[in-house]
């Protein structure tokens, strides 16, 4: 007879038939335990949108940025390869994501609420990922499109979505934090 920490030991059914997909498909997990369920659950969603034939297509990409920008900076908190300097960054940017009272608060106003935390997640993992710490993150990263050319292009159009005095407010709040944005000509 096993005893339990000899069968916590053991992976169960579900990881090796996991493992074995991700050795068919020749691609490695981002993750182990919690935050690889995101990556099913992610998967499930945007087949389930996709679907729902092109306006599913449509959506399917900018719906799962959110929640893809959370867990990548969950993950990057996680990771010990990442430097004290940008982990400060980037816990700072979690807890501003899951405050529920921030510029544009997600209680009042909704799924719209999440603009101003996309904005200024993209805009710390870009401050924070030069090339040299780049590959760490696109190691985590879930979503399926480039992940510099997300967050740039998330970081571009950061007044546009926010507008031009919510836009310039989350500067100042990153200015004091030492995030300095360009402002694109």
């Amino acid at each position: 007879m096993m005893t339990l920490p000899e069968r916590a030991r053991l992976p169960m059914a579900n990881e090796n038939t996991e493992m074995e997909r991700a050795e068919a498909v020749d691609t490695e997990l981002v993750s182990t335990g919690l935050l690889s369920s995101y990556d099913r659950l992610r998967g499930r969603l945007v087949e389930a949108l996709e679907r729902r034939g092109r306006l599913g297509k449509t959506l399917s990409e900018p719906l799962m940025l959110a929640p893809d920008l959370l867990v990548l900076l969950v993950r990057l908190c996680l990771d010990p390869d990442v430097s004290p300097g940008s982990r400060q960054l980037i816990v700072g940017a979690l807890a501003y994501f899951l405050t529920p009272v921030d510029l544009m608060p997600e209680a009042f106003i909704g799924v719209g609420g999440f603009l101003d935390d996309v904005v200024l997640a993209s805009l710390v993992l870009s401050h924070s990922l030069d090339a040299e710490r780049e590959p760490l993150a696109v190691r985590h990263w879930s979503g399926n499109q480039d992940l510099r050319v997300v967050l740039a292009d998330i970081s571009t159009a950061g007044a546009a979505l926010l507008g031009f005095n919510l836009y310039d407010r989350l500067k100042r709040f990153l200015a004091k934090r030492g995030v300095h944005v360009e402002d694109d000509a």
